[in-house]
This record gives structure tokens, sequence and C-alpha cells, in this order.
């Protein structure tokens, strides 16, 4: 039997979701690609369960030979569990309903998820399929679905809540040719395969009675931001950086300008992520202070931040990558609130372990990937890096350290820019010193107008810094996305090639905090092995 090191049990014994993380992940992936029927599912998951309950009890757990068996029944149970969450999350759509005519024109009722947003020939809305209507029968149905209006569509009348009524038969979405951006499959992973595009005569608009919710008055509230921030801020090129920092709208970014962000390796401040939060997250910690001296405030307190983390959150989209943030804040409030410590690497395990049974095709989606990638990259290295280079003076100390976080960042996250985007940013380290901090205080500005709007003065003195700051920031991303050198493109890692990647980074990092031989061979002959592959591609 092979023993475990002290530091690998004691690793084990503080992170229980990483345990049960692993077998939840080869479920998924393996219901993904080899799909197993529910008849076999339920009964290996109650039998596993039923077995690890036996095997448990304190009677049975003194007999030799079993002490694996209860181990592996649990890996069973929660293998088949993401499986079976697969198999619930699957899309089903309305073309497989038993309502449903090929030879004659379907009545569809559609709810509006958003407001529609006008592009280059027709105003874009994602919506989702709610009845189909046939023979006065209403069939219930869920699918979501992209609609594009014709521009001679009055799109006042239409926002998100609106139900309209179409007989106009669905298309699967295609990708475009003249991009190698694999659109169908984007829009796969958020559950839409059908569009459909409808001209002025084609759907009849219901005016059923608004209900007042929670997404309503969100939407109502983001509606309200864009009026103030484009009010403030005239220059699009100005307001349309702080909607997407602040409330993550991004329609009325410029492509050229989102394309040098990415040149440059600074897209992610554009994404609502964990460093927005954060942000967030710090100021409510300063406006709550006074509360937390009892017991009872402390958890007014944590109610109190919990309800405006999750609510910006839904206000910015509520993207995977600001719901992993959201779940990661919320657990080491909750933690820190009954005073226990929190073991980052159990935390960020059992964030995962939340959001892939809320929707297991998060997995595939490239934000989540990044955002864990990046959020593990920081927990591994940024110490190892930052103590590269010990600094007395507090400047260059502050500096080196703003540096070893971004170089911490990319250590896990390049193979996946690699994978997906073929491409490599040479200057993310100085672009980042500086978008990092200003994008910071631009968001903070962001949120100082949104509260003091109200106060003209305040406002326009608030919205012209802003502008200053925004303008300063995309030259600078504008002039160094175009020095020599900024993008390494053209390269390609196969899926292959991106483990054994990982696994390279692995064997040396061990290598680097045990100073054992062994792992350093072990690199060596990967990199080796991974030369091999290039070569044969």
């Amino acid at each position: 039997m092979r023993i475990l090191k002290p530091e690998q049990n004691a690793f084990l014994k503080q992170t229980p979701f990483f345990r049960l993380l692993i077998p939840l992940l080869a479920g998924i992936i393996a219901e993904k690609n080899i799909p197993v029927h529910p008849t076999v599912l339920i009964p290996a998951f109650c039998l596993s369960l039923l077995l690890f309950i036996i095997c448990s009890t304190r009677s049975l757990s003194k007999f030799g030979g079993i002490a694996w068996i209860p181990g592996l029944a649990i890996q069973i149970v929660f293998f088949s569990f993401g499986s079976m969450l697969v198999y619930i999350h699957r899309d089903i759509p309305v073309e497989s309903s038993a309502a449903f005519s090929k030879n004659q024109s379907n009545c569809l009722l559609i709810e509006l998820l958003g407001d529609p947003v006008p592009k280059q020939n027709a105003f874009k809305s994602v919506a989702r399929v709610r009845w189909l209507l046939k023979d006065q029968t209403c069939y219930y149905e869920k699918e979501k679905i992209l609609v594009y209006f014709s521009k001679n569509t009055d799109a006042r009348q239409l926002t998100a809540g609106s139900q309209i009524i179409i007989r106009k038969e669905l298309q699967p979405i295609e990708n475009f040719n003249a991009s190698g951006f694999d659109y169908k499959n984007y829009c796969h992973l958020r559950h839409i395969d059908a569009q459909v595009f409808l001209k002025e005569h084609e759907f009849a608009l219901l005016t059923p009675e608004k209900e007042k919710s929670v997404f309503s008055l969100l939407d109502s509230l983001r509606k309200k931001l864009l009026i103030i921030i484009k009010n403030q801020i005239p220059a699009k090129s100005d307001y349309s950086l702080l909607e997407a920092l602040l409330i993550g709208y991004t329609d009325d970014l410029d492509p050229g300008l989102l394309k040098s962000y990415a040149d440059t390796g600074v897209i992610h401040i554009i994404a609502i992520s964990g460093l927005h939060l954060a942000l967030i997250c710090h100021i409510l910690q300063l406006a709550l202070q006074k509360m937390g001296r009892k017991n009872t405030g402390q958890w007014i307190k944590f109610i109190l931040m919990l309800t405006c983390l999750w609510c910006y959150s839904l206000l910015t989209g509520a993207s995977p990558s600001v719901i992993r943030a959201a779940t990661m804040f919320s657990l080491v409030l909750f933690a820190r609130n009954i005073l226990r410590e929190t073991a980052i690497y159990n935390t960020l395990a059992a964030s995962a372990f939340l959001l892939l049974c809320f929707d297991p095709d998060w997995i595939r989606d490239t934000g989540f990937q990044f955002s864990y990638a990046a959020v593990l990259s920081l927990c591994l290295f940024s110490k190892p890096v930052r103590n590269l280079l010990p600094l007395q003076n507090k400047i260059l100390s502050a500096i080196w350290n703003a540096a070893s976080v971004s170089i911490a960042a990319q250590v896990l996250t390049t193979p996946i820019s690699i994978y997906y985007f073929h491409r490599f940013p040479m200057y993310f380290l100085v672009a980042n010193l500086v978008a990092v901090p200003l994008s910071s205080g631009i968001l903070l500005g962001g949120v100082l107008l949104s509260l003091l709007s109200w106060i003209r003065t305040a406002g326009h003195f608030l919205g012209w810094i802003l502008g200053i700051l925004i303008r300063f920031l995309n030259g600078f991303i504008l002039d160094m996305a175009q020095w020599p050198g900024a993008v390494i493109s053209n390269l390609g890692f196969t899926l292959a090639q991106v483990i054994l990647f990982y696994f390279i980074i692995f064997c040396f990092y061990r290598f680097w905090m045990l100073k054992e031989k062994t792992w350093m061979l072990m690199g060596l002959g990967s990199i080796c092995l991974f030369q091999f592959i290039h070569i044969v591609r």
C-alpha cells in the first residue's frame, strides 16, 4: 500500500472538497464524451451510497482489508452524480417536442431575456421559447435562442421581458466563414443552438402585465446607470470602457479597442471578475466596519455584504467568472463569520463544485477555465515569484509585488490562452503594471459617480476626471499594441500538449518546492516528449 507523505496527507485533510471535485469532474467529462443512460447511473449512485454508509459504520470499519472500500464507494457516488448532472442539464430543443410538426408552421411564444442590441444589419437579443401553441393547447418549452429583428423594427417597444408570438421556423446557428472563431460552440456553451430572423410583420407583440421582481429591478437599475454614465462622459470611446468596468456592459465597446486590450494581455480588466468584486468587498467592509462589534451585528453585516455582492454580480450579467468570484467571497465571508480560518484551495474547490452542480457545461467555458487557472496560479506562484527578488526600497518593492502577481497569473493561464487564441502578448507585464491600478481607480470613480450623480457639480467633476483617466488608459493600450513584437501569433497547442504543458509546470513546481531531482528529471523528460509531439504535428 502506498503511504502518503505528511504534507500530502495534511493537504487532503484540509481540502475535502478537492477530493469530491475530482470524481465529479471525471463524471461530467465522461458523460460528455461517452453518454450513459440514467438506468445505469441511478443504480450505481444508490448502491455506492448504500455501500459507503454500511462500510462507514463503526462495527464494519474494523474488519481488515476493506478500509479502502468506503473511499472507492464515495468516488463512484460523485462520479455518478456528475454524469447525472449532465443528463439533467441537457438541452431539449423545440423540435424534439411531441407537439412539434415539421411539415407545418409552429406557433411559438418567446420571451426576450435582454433588450435588443443594435448590430450592423439588425437588432439582436437572447430569448427563451416559453410555449409551443397547437390546437388551442400550450406545451411548455425552455429552449434558449437568438432573435434578430430587422432594422425597420421599432426596438423601443421591445425590452427584457417582452413576449412575442412567431410562426417562423428556427434555424441552426452556423459559424462565420471569414472567422476562425467557433461561434457555434460559443453559443452552445450558453445553451443556445438555434436562431430566428424576424421582419417587422413576422411577429406579434403581447402586452402582459409586468411583474416586479429582483431581476426587473436590477435591469431597471442597470439602465439608469448606463444613462448616468453617458450623460456625464459624452465620448463613446470613454463611456464604453466605464460601462464594461462597472456593470459588464460591452455592447458599446469598439472592436479595435478590444483587440488592443487582448494584444497587450489586459483584456481581463474589462471582464468583470474577482478583481472587481474584491474592490466592491473592500468598499463594503469600510462602509460597514462599525457593525461588527457584537454577534448580531456580525450576522447583519454578513447578510448585507452577501446581498450587495450577489446583487452586483447579477447586475453585471452573472458571467461564470463573476459567479465564481462571488461564490468564493461568500464562502470566505461565511467562514470568517463563524470564526474559522479558510483554506484557499478548499474554498476554490468548493466554489467549483457548487458552480458545476448549477451548470456542468461551465466546465467547457473559457471564462470559467481562465478564472480558476488564474486564481490557482496566484495561490501557487505569487509568493515564490515575489521571494525571488527581495527588495528593501518600499517603492521598488511595491512595483515588484505588482509585477510578481502578473507573472504568477500567467503561469497557468498561458497554456489555455495559446490553446484557444493561438497568440501570446509579449508586453503583458508592462501593460498590467499600468492598467490594473488605473482600472481599479476608474472603477472606484465609477462607483462614486453612480452615488453622487444627483449632485450636479460632483457628477460633472467626476465625469471629467474619469474621462481623462480613461483616455489615458485607452491611449496607452492602443500605442502599446502597435509596438514591434507586441504579439506572437500562429501558436498552436493540441489538447495533449496542453495537458503535458501543465504536467511540466507541476514537475518543476515540485522541484522548486521540494528540491528533489526526480521531479526535475520528469520535467525535462516531459519537455522532450512535448517537443516530439510538436515535431510530429
